[in-house]
């Protein structure tokens, strides 16, 4: 019972973290295809009325934060893929455990990297303009799109 138990946890994560890796994917497509950070840069820019001094002040913190974010996703990736090589070729529990709670602990460490972005970004912005941008939300493909609030 106990196994199956596990088992069924292994497979859910497994395909939460299929998801994210496609999301992930699919906005890394879209920003090469549309011109990448230029690109989304321009559309915050747009959506939230920013000067160009703003839009530089966030482009340099989103560059800080580049380098370490894409090693993070590539231990992300590489931790994903052991991860599904050990469940499919039926590995004990433990070693499942350990192997989904390193994914975790690299998912956790990208939201923290995410959160530390914005709290650097927030004293760029102006109070409309930070509430324009809580009010964002990034769906499919890296695009981003105004909540509706009815």
């Amino acid at each position: 019972m106990r196994v199956q138990r596990v088992r069924g946890v292994v497979a859910v994560l497994l395909g939460v973290m299929l998801t994210a890796a496609g999301a992930a994917y699919a906005a890394d497509t879209a920003q090469s295809e549309t011109g990448g950070r230029h690109a989304m840069g321009s559309r915050l820019k747009e959506r939230l009325g920013l000067t160009d001094e703003q839009v530089n002040a966030i482009r340099e913190i989103h560059q800080r934060q580049a380098e370490a974010g894409k090693h993070v996703w590539q231990q992300v990736r590489q931790a994903r893929t052991e991860l599904r090589r050990l469940a499919l070729n039926g590995a004990d529990d433990a070693t499942l455990a350990a192997k989904a709670t390193e994914v975790k602990t690299l998912l956790g460490q990208l939201v923290d990297m995410r959160v530390d972005t914005l709290r650097q970004i927030s004293p760029i912005l102006t109070p409309e303009q930070r509430e324009k941008l809580a009010a964002l939300e990034y769906g499919r493909h890296g695009r981003s799109r105004q909540k509706d609030r009815s």
